[in-house]
């Protein structure tokens, strides 16, 4: 018992020793605009002073703020010096965006951090005290006219700009037209850009590419730079019409709704004569009979791989197919497909599947706060009602309408990951 009252009276002693030690150290946050619009950039920043020394963070703990991206405006902290009642404290400024895609109240919460603190004269080297982070709260609103815009940019400017990999106003069945939209905004980060959808076109088969981000910084200010190729195949004759992909944004200078609109194409598409050979190519006997060697000839050889190398190559294969299957997009296309058949129990069910695919937290995934992170509030109210209600005749408008919102919060999603590695795992060490 005597022994316990030691060990707390001197834990106490050092605590009381460290919080003395900290008294020296100033600690702020603060967000510039603290009213802002939605999908404008919410500029975040942490001061770390210390009294006759230098102070900088060496360590953030990883955070989220639901409904917001949250990125690192610089790799390195910027130098202050202050004095404050007379003393001369010197440390460093940190910078964070954020991006909030909801209307409403968000808070940065509580988190610990490490400060380091190296004191002018010591020679004992640098300190660590463990700190908090202050709450830092702020909001943000829904521009007049604008409720119901997926993925609302605000911002002084934003452009957007288009090619085609052909402008011809016809094609063959068979040909591919590569379409490249290129979409850059001022204090905007590449990640806060929703991918764009692109409607589906009969006769023609769509693929979209993997979009090119890049965030430039110049002197503290930051343009975001977003490309997306899509590419048509058309697949028959007939005309084809690609429709025009129309943005809008909000102008915080002017306050004041913006919209681009970037034109689609119309095309007569004609039968390919090379493919319609092909297709009616009639072999003579002979040519049959050299068909058939060729075929035994490679029957023989695929025989004899299989002999020799068939067991790695099948237990690699069967690893392949087994790694394919379980991965995050297969799981995805479950959901699709299930919300395509328009079954309620089916699209929850496979839903769940992909949500519990793709969460890493030691809680069970949960639908609500995975919407709440990365949807918007419409569909948040749809899941709402698709899952408390039972079955109706407006099942599969609703399903269509959920798995439409779903793809769009995966794309966030990912964004979100992708931020995250491009980030240095979002928050990296913060050594001055």
């Amino acid at each position: 018992m005597r022994k316990s009252l030691i060990n707390a009276a001197l834990i106490a002693f050092l605590c009381s020793a460290n919080a003395q030690a900290a008294e020296d150290i100033v600690f702020r946050t603060s967000v510039t605009p603290e009213d802002a619009w939605v999908g404008q950039q919410v500029l975040l920043q942490i001061d770390v002073l210390a009294k006759d020394g230098w102070a900088q963070l060496k360590k953030i703990s990883e955070t989220e703020v639901q409904g917001a991206y949250m990125l690192r405006l610089e790799s390195q902290g910027t130098r202050l010096s202050e004095t404050i009642d007379g003393d001369s404290y010197t440390g460093q400024r940190y910078e964070f965006m954020l991006f909030t895609q909801r209307d409403g109240e968000f808070a940065v919460l509580p988190m610990p951090v490490d400060v380091e603190v190296r004191r002018y004269g010591a020679g004992d080297g640098p300190k660590i005290y463990r700190m908090s982070l202050p709450l830092v709260e702020f909001s943000t609103r829904m521009p007049p006219g604008t409720t119901g815009i997926r993925g609302l940019i605000s911002t002084t400017r934003l452009t957007a700009t288009q090619t085609w990999s052909s402008e011809a106003g016809e094609a063959m069945v068979g040909d591919a037209l590569t379409r490249t939209v290129t979409l850059q905004a001022t204090d905007v980060s590449a990640m806060a850009f929703t991918p764009l959808s692109h409607p589906e076109i009969e006769t023609v088969a769509i693929y979209p590419e993997q979009p090119s981000v890049d965030d430039k910084f110049a002197r503290g200010d930051l343009t975001g730079t977003r490309i997306e190729s899509v590419t048509y195949v058309f697949e028959q004759t007939g005309d084809v019409e690609i429709p025009a992909i129309s943005l809008s944004w909000w102008d915080v200078g002017n306050e004041q709704l913006r919209r681009i609109e970037l034109s689609g194409l119309s095309l007569q598409v004609e039968a390919n004569a090379l493919i319609e050979q092909v297709d009616a190519v009639e072999f003579s006997p002979q040519q049959d009979r050299k068909q058939l060697w060729y075929v035994l000839f490679a029957v023989v050889v695929i025989v004899v791989l299989a002999i020799r190398f068939g067991g790695r190559l099948l237990a690699r294969i069967s690893a392949w197919r087994q790694e394919r299957s379980e991965s995050e997009s297969a799981y995805f296309r479950k959901v699709m497909r299930s919300a395509r058949s328009g079954n309620r129990e089916a699209f929850l069910r496979d839903m769940m599947r992909w949500l519990d695919r793709i969460n890493d937290d030691v809680l069970p995934a949960r639908l609500d706060e995975f919407l709440a992170k990365y949807g918007d509030a419409e569909i948040q109210d749809g899941a709402t009602k698709l899952m408390s209600s039972g079955k109706s005749p407006q099942d599969k408008s609703a399903i269509r309408t959920l798995a439409s919102g779903l793809k769009t919060a995966r794309g966030r999603w990912q964004a979100s990951l992708t931020i995250k590695q491009q980030a240095g795992n979002l928050l990296p060490e913060l050594n001055g």
